[in-house]
């Protein structure tokens, strides 16, 4: 056999072993994320109703915390759990519909690896203040329901007012891309934008929360939380009126203000409400707590005495009476207005983005770039306008007028407020029309629910994946033209003994 004959087969057994020891040598394992769905459950169980939503992130996380990217959410028929106190298993009945809804939302194979959560705010807080005996009783009827559905329980708790608040500013924060945001390649980025602070103005109560800087001690009030990677140190102030605080809501607070100021008369104006409208209020229902600090003591009724308190829709009235309000002993002593030096929050440099009910039916209903000009047009409207222009109950839209006022009148203390709102238009995007705190809430609790292990693939560098190329191109077209030359060769053989027998 000649050395011609030899050749490519050594060529071939020597590009094999050369493409083997490459492969072994410069090859690494590289993770590949799983690209999977996951499914995260919060139930809101607020004071007039309890709402489910479902999150949804990928798998893949940003330093260690998750990436929602969608939500839907189920209205839970009836009013507020607290409202079940008299029948407390009435209360966990009332979750089946949406939990069956939630159900048919996440896949089946999922079920069991869904997180589920509740967690209760302003309604329970005051309830177990008051009975917490009926209060434990509420929890764990609603604890059993959860617990026989097939989603991974992990709980129901009260949440005290500064966590509320902590995980609105997340939520808030994390649609405005405050945390990180997307460059333009798609990837995730730290974004050097600033903590916005969030002023949540509600019927019930009003609170500021904003972050702490790095070099300041977190108070008591403070929430301390992990995401994306880093500390943040959420901090809601303690605040001893609850409309500037946490124990007299804002709209008791007004309603005591008013007596007050026409003490001797049992009809009482209240220059906010609008006409036709009224309600009968007795003393010790308002005159209690932090509500009651005052130092003039003349003529106070007996607890058991009833005011008839009636609207008179006087827009300046009511913005004036506003203003003596917040400049009254009752409310000057509030952090809100005075805020400490040493809390470490110092709100009028501090941009606010204002979360309100109010504030958004003002938007819609009252729009111009004069604040005071139209919190004056809302104070105007007659209740058959406000019921025209919204479905909320007549006793929430009467009070939108009060609550607007307060607003206006801390954008005139050197409080910078956002009114413009850009998070809640990127709620609606992400379908959370609630903007509540479940957003915040779940995006804390990612960094505890477990990753999906990664995959992985033999990867190569792009040199050696180069080298490799050409030397199998090689190999291919050496095979080709050695195949090529054997027919070519066989064929010529072929010819020369035909053309030699016909000679003979």
């Amino acid at each position: 056999m000649s050395w011609r004959e030899l050749l490519p087969p050594w060529l071939v057994i020597v590009a094999g072993l050369t493409g083997i020891v490459l492969l072994c040598v410069s090859t690494k394992d590289v993770p590949v994320a799983p690209l999977r769905t996951k499914y995260g459950i919060v139930l809101d169980a607020g004071p007039s109703r309890t709402i489910l939503f479902i999150y949804q992130w990928t798998t893949t996380k940003a330093n260690k915390t998750g990436v929602i990217r969608g939500c839907s959410s189920c209205p839970v028929q009836g009013p507020g759990v607290s409202s079940y106190s008299g029948s407390p298993q009435k209360a966990g009945k009332s979750l089946e519909p949406c939990l069956n809804w939630a159900q048919n939302e996440i896949p089946a194979e999922q079920h069991s690896q869904t997180p589920l959560y509740l967690g209760a705010t302003a309604s329970m807080r005051q309830l177990n203040l008051t009975h917490p005996v009926l209060s434990d009783s509420l929890l764990a009827a609603l604890t059993g329901t959860l617990k026989s559905s097939p989603f991974n329980f992990q709980g129901a708790q009260i949440l005290s007012s500064p966590e509320e608040e902590a995980f609105n500013w997340v939520a808030a924060n994390y649609v405005l891309e405050n945390f990180f945001k997307y460059d333009w390649q798609g990837q995730l980025v730290p974004s050097r934008n600033g903590m916005a602070g969030v002023l949540a103005v509600r019927r019930t109560s009003a609170q500021l929360t904003a972050e702490l800087e790095e070099e300041q001690q977190a108070p008591e009030e403070g929430v301390r939380l992990q995401l994306y990677g880093q500390t943040r140190r959420g901090h809601t102030p303690h605040l001893p009126c609850e409309a500037l605080g946490c124990q007299c809501p804002l709209l008791l607070l007004f309603v005591l203000f008013c007596l007050q100021d026409q003490r001797s008369a049992k009809t009482v104006s209240n220059p906010c409400w609008p006409l036709t409208y009224s309600q009968e209020v007795q003393w010790q229902s308002v005159h209690t707590g932090p509500c009651a600090a005052t130092d003039d003591t003349r003529d106070i009724p007996g607890p058991k005495e009833v005011f008839n308190i009636t609207g008179s829709s006087n827009p300046r009235a009511c913005m004036n009476l506003m203003q003596s309000l917040l400049n009254s002993s009752s409310s000057s002593s509030c952090s809100f207005f005075k805020p400490s030096v040493s809390s470490g929050l110092k709100p009028p440099q501090t941009k606010l983005l204002v979360v309100s009910e109010a504030m958004d039916f003002l938007r819609g209903t009252a729009p111009s770039p004069d604040l005071g000009q139209a919190v004056q047009r809302l104070c105007g409207m007659s209740v058959k306008e406000l019921i025209r222009e919204s479905q909320a109950s007549l006793d929430t839209l009467v009070d939108y007028c009060t609550v607007s006022a307060f607003i206006f009148h801390l954008s005139t203390r050197g409080y910078t407020l956002d009114f413009d709102q850009p998070a809640w238009t990127a709620f609606q995007k992400m379908g959370d029309r609630s903007s509540g705190w479940t957003l915040g809430y779940l995006l804390s609790l990612t960094s505890s629910i477990p990753q999906d292990s990664p995959s992985f693939l033999k990867g190569i560098e792009p040199g050696v994946w180069s080298l490799l190329l050409i030397l199998f191109v090689v190999l291919l077209m050496g095979s080709f033209l050695r195949i090529s030359y054997r027919v070519m060769a066989k064929e010529s053989s072929s010819s020369h003994r035909n053309s030699s027998v016909f000679d003979d």
